[in-house]
């Protein structure tokens, strides 16, 4: 159920940076680029910026979930 919800907002966090990345001129650049690649290596782009995202998503939830350690550890100084 977890790695759903990870999944999920990781899914939300790439939808919204493609929509960041259309709203900010300069990089609209990217688009035609993007359309002239072969479809294979378009899916593989997809996949591994969805998997960034999840692994940057895991980083951060986790850092988040040991922060209580790390001040016990930061108080035995």
């Amino acid at each position: 159920m977890r790695s759903l919800r990870v999944f999920g907002f990781a899914l939300m966090v790439i939808g919204a940076s493609l929509v960041l990345i259309w709203l900010i001129e300069p990089l609209r650049a990217v688009w035609p680029w993007l359309s002239t690649l072969p479809l294979p290596v378009r899916i593989g782009v997809i996949i591994a910026a969805v998997g960034l995202v999840v692994l940057l998503v895991s980083l951060i939830y986790e850092r988040i979930r040991e922060r209580g350690a790390d001040k016990d550890l930061l108080d035995d100084f």
